[in-house]
């Protein structure tokens, strides 16, 4: 049987996902799927069993398993997983799995989801140790990735020395997941990270004494005292 490579290469994610909205669409009259968004689950599953030995466990019967396959379907949709990239991601996170039982949707779900780590960056938490180390050197500093260097110049090394770690860590992690999705979509890193809009500070009324001198100097201006 193909595997997932193969799968990937043979099939369209316009085939796929249009094939997959059709069958959830028509779930509960038609409980059987489509023949192509079946080729694809068949093939993934297929490619499951043999990472997951122990799936019998979880499907003890062809009934079950068939159920199982057309709630992954929906699952998908639902959380958004509409390209065969982010199914390929999934798969790969799976070959690292220690476990031989079959992974709940949900965690299949978020292993299709890339993450930093999936193209070379380092996570967040590193990416900001990385550049509090750099903060002397920063222009002759070697860093990881130039995604990092480019969030500590768009957060600037005035706030990464200056604020509070709270305060430095969170715009530094808001810059830095910025650039990793450009990484991930192929844009250029040379790139000014929006500033984030500051909340509006709360009204606070001042108190009766301040507010009685400045009517009555007011009023004075006007010349009513």
């Amino acid at each position: 049987m193909k595997n997932i490579n193969s799968m990937v290469r043979q099939t369209s994610p316009e085939q796929v996902i249009h094939s997959a909205q059709g069958s959830i669409k028509t779930f509960e009259q038609a409980p059987a799927l489509s023949h192509e968004t079946s080729m694809l689950v068949n093939r993934l599953f297929s490619e499951l069993q043999a990472i997951f030995p122990a799936w019998r466990n979880t499907f003890p019967t062809e009934e079950s398993l068939n159920h199982a396959k057309r709630s992954w379907v929906k699952g998908f949709l639902d959380a958004g997983i509409r390209t065969l990239e982010q199914i390929r991601f999934g798969v790969k996170h799976a070959r690292l799995s220690t476990s031989p039982y079959w992974p709940a949707l949900g965690a299949f779900i978020e292993w299709c989801k890339p993450k930093a780590e999936d193209f070379g960056l380092p996570c967040r938490e590193d990416a900001y140790a990385e550049a509090i180390a750099n903060l002397g050197n920063y222009i002759t500093a070697h860093w990881s990735h130039v995604a990092v260097q480019e969030a500590v110049r768009n957060t600037t090394t005035y706030v990464l020395k200056n604020k509070s770690e709270h305060a430095s860590r969170n715009e530094f992690y808001r810059n830095y997941s910025v650039l990793v999705k450009r990484v991930m979509s192929g844009e250029s890193l040379h790139f000014d990270v929006p500033k984030s809009i500051a909340e509006k500070p709360a009204f606070c009324a001042a108190p009766r004494d301040v507010e009685l001198n400045h009517i009555a100097n007011m009023k004075k201006m006007v010349g009513l005292l």
